[in-house]
């Protein structure tokens, strides 16, 4: 499956759920609620019906993220039915990790092949201040669970703040290396007007990172996956690897091979683009599995060749990250 500009479409990301049991200032503030009542949501018979239709489409790697994913019902059993459909090669999961350790074993039997801990500071008055929530030891402790288990690598996904943790970047590279994690640090995106309005001047590039992180240890360049969005890089001595993903300073749009699946069934081929196909509705109106196929290939035919972070005449609306996924 291919857009217009030649792009093979083989990863999928599936929000399953658009509700989160934390409330990070930068992506669910206090008061901003659910845009969705339940019964508009995917059950998951429907997410997975869907997910084995994009596999007969071409797409290898799933990725289930929320909100946050595990307040979905009986996530183990969809994973071990995504296994089993034909070319799925990977499914992976991206977590807050508030609820990873009583999961973390029951995740691994399923088959889940790698984890992704969003983790922005490794204090707990600053991950309170953050994430409005007191929860730090239990994301901690989820992620000791999950290595236990056997679920690996495990990565960890900072988004890098001025004021917040930029004194903190040596701090999460040591607590990466020290447990063998891989780290990822993640420029902030503009993304609803209430939470633009937040960013100003909170932003930081992830060169302001990399150049703090190359100080202390020497990096060595990571090309195993052209169409990851982070420049990532192996730390030289050690079993961890650094990433920088950088929306606004450094586009990876050309090699974007990923589409995502909101919490209410509509698809987006870009992140930062319009719901290009309500994938839900087609199912409860009863379309063939062939029918939804051609609207999902004519949709991907037609994906913008870049996102438009960097246009300040395109604003957004009604973005809301834990409904799209992140």
């Amino acid at each position: 499956m291919k857009d217009k500009y030649g792009r093979e479409l083989t990863y999928l990301r599936v929000s399953l759920i658009d509700r989160c049991n934390l409330r990070c200032f930068y992506c669910m503030p206090h008061g901003l609620l659910s845009p969705f009542r339940e019964d508009e949501l995917l059950t998951r018979d429907e997410t997975a019906e869907i997910i084995s239709i994009f596999a007969e489409l071409g797409i290898s790697k799933v990725r289930l993220t929320g909100g946050e994913p595990l307040l979905k019902k009986g996530v183990p059993e969809l994973i071990r039915r995504i296994k089993k459909f034909s070319g799925i090669r990977e499914v992976v999961m991206t977590t807050n990790g508030v609820l990873l350790k009583p999961f973390a074993e029951d995740l691994k039997a399923a088959g889940l092949d790698r984890i992704n801990v969003s983790l922005d500071t490794l204090n707990r008055e600053n991950f309170k201040r953050i994430t409005g929530m007191d929860k730090l030891e239990d994301v901690l402790g989820g992620m000791e669970a999950a290595a236990r288990a056997g679920i690996g690598p495990i990565k960890i996904n900072a988004v890098l703040m001025k004021g917040y943790n930029d004194e903190e970047v040596m701090d999460l590279v040591r607590f990466a290396i020290a447990g063998s994690f891989q780290i990822r640090f993640i420029e902030w995106m503009p993304t609803a007007g209430a939470i633009h309005s937040v960013r100003e001047n909170r932003f930081l590039s992830s060169e302001f990172a990399k150049k703090i992180v190359e100080e202390k240890y020497t990096l060595i360049p990571d090309d195993s996956n052209p169409h990851a969005p982070a420049r990532s890089f192996y730390i030289e001595g050690t079993k961890s690897s650094v990433g920088f993903i950088s929306p606004l300073s450094n586009a990876f749009c050309a090699m974007c091979n990923r589409l995502r699946l909101k919490a209410n069934g509509m698809m987006k081929t870009c992140l930062h683009g319009k719901e290009d196909l309500d994938i839900q509705s087609l199912l409860r109106k009863g379309c063939s599995r062939e029918e939804i196929k051609e609207k999902i290939v004519s949709a991907v035919w037609d994906r913008p060749e870049e996102h438009f972070l960097n246009n300040q005449a395109v604003p957004h609306r009604d973005f809301v990250m834990t409904a799209v996924g992140g």
